[in-house]
């Protein structure tokens, strides 16, 4: 596959399982493929929240930032330029539009369950857990909370788990993890719908995100309801 493509799908969070190990091998061998990950990421943004005249502002720093690195990334984010001259279209149109809003109102949730000491050491697994959850470490805080799960179905771990999914880009399995887990009776569902809402915000799926949104709103909890309420209006 096509580099440029396989950055452009990390960045959207579509990558299938074998997209993603050939991502990991480029990250490994290419230090090149690593570097451009940031300049194509600070274009996407640009073009999600800039006006044209903005984004060409934004393109010729990004030149001037990287005219010691190849031609070929000043020429795409040329010819890019090009395109929405020519068309007065955004090329990323919606998948820039959903995403920047995700990136604007996604958060993971915070921990809540298991504060963890500075300097504390202990082998049980719920403090494992959230220890590497709030490392950053989602894979590890993933096994650990999975364990958990073995021994006791929680609301509140599998939020954690879709929530570490997420962060991992893994949007479609932490749908099935909210979907298939999580009730309405769970304390945690105003919660559960809020981030189902954010999970197919991020895969485009305007109707599905609106109908959780719409959900979260009609439960008696106050989690996000002024966030639900904005995020709908901005997908009117």
């Amino acid at each position: 596959m096509n580099k440029d493509l396989l950055i452009q799908k990390y960045l959207q969070g579509t990558l299938n399982e074998a997209e993603e190990q050939l991502f990991q091998e480029y990250i490994q061998n290419d230090p090149s493929f690593a570097d451009d990950i940031p300049f194509y990421d600070d274009l996407k943004y640009a073009f999600a929240k800039a006006d044209y005249d903005q984004t060409k502002a934004q393109l010729h720093s990004f030149y001037k930032e990287e005219k010691r690195s190849s031609w070929r990334k000043w020429s795409v984010a040329a010819t890019l330029l090009i395109l929405i001259g020519l068309s007065s279209v955004w090329y990323f149109n919606t998948i820039d539009s959903t995403e920047s809003l995700y990136a604007q109102y996604f958060e993971p949730y915070k921990n809540v369950v298991q504060p963890i000491v500075r300097g504390e050491v202990s082998e049980d697994i719920k403090v494992l857990a959230f220890r590497a959850y709030d490392e950053q470490n989602y894979k590890e805080a993933i096994v650990y909370i999975e364990t958990l799960l073995e021994n006791k179905e929680e609301g509140i771990l599998v939020l954690y788990k879709a929530n570490a999914q997420l962060q991992l880009g893994e949007t479609k399995e932490a749908i099935v993890t909210l979907e298939s887990r999580i009730k309405k009776t769970d304390t945690i569902y105003a919660e559960a719908q809020w981030y189902l809402a954010l999970s197919y915000l991020k895969l485009d799926n305007i109707e599905k995100t609106k109908s959780h949104l719409n959900t979260l709103l009609t439960t008696n909890s106050n989690f996000k309801h002024k966030e639900a309420q904005e995020l709908l209006k901005s997908l009117e």
